[in-house]
Order: structure tokens, then sequence, then C-alpha cells
């Protein structure tokens, strides 16, 4: 069967929407928002990765990707999308100098407004599917697994998985008070021991916090660079699985 791809806006957002459900209700929302760089179909492909994963996948979820608020078109990259903006220099030499202080330490200036409107888009893509938190599997790659941890932790949500594609930690003080007060979530983690756009020592900073305050973390380092890895769609095809056969046989009811 084939796909059904749809271009949706949820709150401020534009999203691409994906699957095979004809019509009927999903019984599994999955949320996946890009990379600094990417346009907002970046991460479209793996749609169908998943949906060719299983017929289970195939037959009971909906794919949701984010289109991030920030054109780049204006900084020279044509198409180009982000969350919020980046200075590349300055990540270049925090690799250089193995300072990861200004990396994790920091709020990037723009974080809090990303994580509020995806907040916001998230909330109307349930309200749409007629599901809730428990049925919502929220996360993303690099700057996208940053955005979707915030939203995570500072909105309280409890999504049945975090997927965090290359994320890494930030504004430490805040995410370590905020996961504090949030009861905790399963979370897919993976990172590239070869990645050289964001160093993966800090990654596991990332683990080692959501796991101290209550997260179920699955981390998979992998030997690569800054990429989607094969572990990481067979980790969350896995997870998909295993949720649509907790679930209860009829989807809920609006």
């Amino acid at each position: 069967m084939s796909a059904i791809v749809q271009n949706t806006q949820y709150g401020d957002l534009q999203c691409t929407v994906v699957d095979q459900l004809k019509g009927a209700a999903p019984r599994l929302l999955v949320v996946l928002s890009h990379g600094f760089g990417a346009p907002g179909t970046d991460l479209v492909p793996l749609a169908y990765e998943f949906l060719n994963a299983s017929p289970k996948i195939a037959g009971s979820v909906r794919f949701i990707f984010p289109q991030a608020p920030v054109d780049l078109t204006p900084a020279g990259m044509p198409g180009g999308r982000a969350w919020w903006l980046i200075n590349m220099e300055k990540l270049a030499t925090v690799f250089q100098t193995r300072d990861y202080s200004q990396l994790t330490e920091v709020e990037p200036p723009g974080l809090r407004d990303a994580s509020a409107g995806l907040s916001q888009a998230v909330q109307a893509m349930l309200e749409d599917a007629g599901l809730t938190g428990e049925q919502l599997f929220l996360g993303g790659f690099s700057q996208g697994a940053m955005v979707s941890t915030d939203v995570v932790l500072r909105s309280g949500l409890c999504p049945a998985l975090l997927i965090l594609m290359s994320g890494t930690l930030l504004c430490r003080a805040d995410w370590t008070k905020l996961a504090d007060e949030h009861r905790g979530c399963r979370v897919i983690q993976t990172h590239g021991n070869a990645d050289t756009v964001l160093p993966i020592e800090p990654s596991t900073w990332l683990r080692d916090l959501l796991s101290e305050h209550g997260f179920n973390v699955e981390y998979a380092a992998f030997t690569g660079p800054h990429t989607v890895p094969p572990i990481a769609l067979q980790m969350a095809a896995q997870a998909m699985i295993e949720k649509l056969e907790d679930l209860p046989t009829d989807p809920p009811q609006n």
C-alpha cells in the first residue's frame, strides 16, 4: 500500500504528515524534528523505513515531520531551516578546545520560543489524532533532538518514547531542575563516536542527567559521524511494535 503524504499546519508550524491509514484513526503518533540547516522534509524518508519495517507499524502509526520556524535563506542557506540560530564558528571552537561548558551550560537564544512553538504544535497533533501523550513518540535529529528534549522537560510532557539522535546537553542547570520535576519516560538515544559536529561526550552527560532523574534511557554509541544510524531506526521500530502490542485493540474515541 502506498503512503499518503499531506502538508498540514499544526500551531504555527508547517508539517509533513505520512501514513497508510486511508482515513482511519492512528493508534500511535511519531513526531520527528530535523536538524539545523536541513529542509523541513529532511527526515520524511524515515517514515518509509518504518512503514516498511512492519505491517503493524504501517497499519497503526502516523508520522509527522515539523518544519523549523527559522528560514536560513538570508544566512546563505536556501531552503535550510533552524529551530534557533547557531554560531557555527563557536561550535567548532568548542569541539577543538573540548571546553564543552560553552555548549552544555548555556541556553541558546531562541530555544524557549522554539520549544514553546513545537509544544503547541504537538498538542494540536494529538488533539487532531484523538490521542494522548501515552501514544506519542517524540524526538528528532541533532537540533531537533535538543528542542524535543526541551519540550518534554519544560512542558512536563511524558511521551511513550523520546527519540534523541545525535543530540546533546544544553542549559544544564535548567534541564537538571526540570528533569527533577518530571516523572520520567522511556528514551532511545544514539550518538556517533566520530561525530565532528556535536562531540559524543556531552551526549553521555545528557544520558546520565536523564537517567539520574528517573528516565529509562537506552543509549547506543555507534561507529560513525553526525548522522541517523541504522541502530536508531531499529530501536525505534522495535519500540513502536512493542507499544502497539501494549495498546488496547480499539483506538480511543474523541
